[in-house]
């Protein structure tokens, strides 16, 4: 039996590549992204403590297949999960921690599912909206799965997370003047 294995690039030269992405597809990118910070800010409403956590994890893995799709690259659920989770776990104790609380809030009945629900989404929908994008710029150099620098990328990824909670209007991708 033969064991594919793939090792996820962690030197900073792994991210010089030259741009190949084309604008169709960053514009098909723009509106896979879209459509999954939607549902993942959905999937943070989901009023089960844990089970939240997990849909919103299946929408970043979707979204990340959709993207290898769009730039026709090999889509292996073992390379984007540990990409994703160390994405996440790179944010930090002070950016997480409250979205374990909001999550953990579901178990009060009532008030404390509403508030703990739309804290969460709008949170997910910000940690999917730095996934994205940082997939998104890695696939328009013509990076796959395979040579993800995640080294830089958690550094990238944790300035597009800060940038999107800050400006949840940026968080819907940038509308171009016939969507206004």
């Amino acid at each position: 039996m033969t064991v594919a294995t793939a090792e996820v690039s962690t030197s900073p030269e792994a991210e010089q590549i030259s741009t190949v992405g084309t604008p169709e597809q960053l514009a098909q990118a723009k509106e896979v992204i879209k459509h999954n910070v939607a549902w993942s800010a959905g999937a943070g409403l989901v009023p089960v403590p844990g089970l939240d956590i997990v849909a919103i994890t299946g929408v970043q893995l979707k979204m990340i297949n959709e993207l290898c799709n769009v730039y026709g690259q090999t889509f292996k659920k073992s390379l984007a999960r540990p990409i994703v989770i160390s994405l996440i776990g790179s944010l930090g104790a002070s950016m997480l921690a409250p979205a374990v609380a909001m999550t953990t809030l579901k178990l009060l009945p009532g008030i404390g599912a509403l508030l703990s629900g739309t804290a969460l989404a709008g949170t997910s929908a910000a940690i999917t909206y730095g996934v994205g994008q940082l997939f998104v710029e890695h696939f328009q150099k013509g990076g796959t799965l395979e040579n993800f620098n995640l080294i830089a990328g958690r550094c990238n990824f944790k300035k597009k997370v800060k940038d999107a909670m800050n400006e949840k209007s940026e968080v819907t991708i940038e509308e171009t003047p016939a969507q206004a």
